[in-house]
């Protein structure tokens, strides 16, 4: 199953790779790719899961 995020506030290369590895971290997920604007996640975690992990990595997610 994939899951699509919208993202705001990611400015340069080093915000794409934080949100990278705090999506990567969370239980089920499987694959992640990461722009400056969305995220596709790969795998059976939740959504609210990810909108958190982007959340305390500093960023916004819908």
């Amino acid at each position: 199953m994939a899951t699509t995020l919208t993202l705001e506030g990611l400015a340069s290369v080093a915000d794409v790779n934080k949100v990278t590895a705090a999506l990567i971290e969370q239980d089920g997920v499987d694959n992640v790719e990461v722009a400056r604007e969305w995220a596709q996640v790969e795998g059976q975690a939740r959504r609210d899961v990810l909108v958190k992990a982007v959340h305390k990595a500093g960023f916004k997610a819908k």
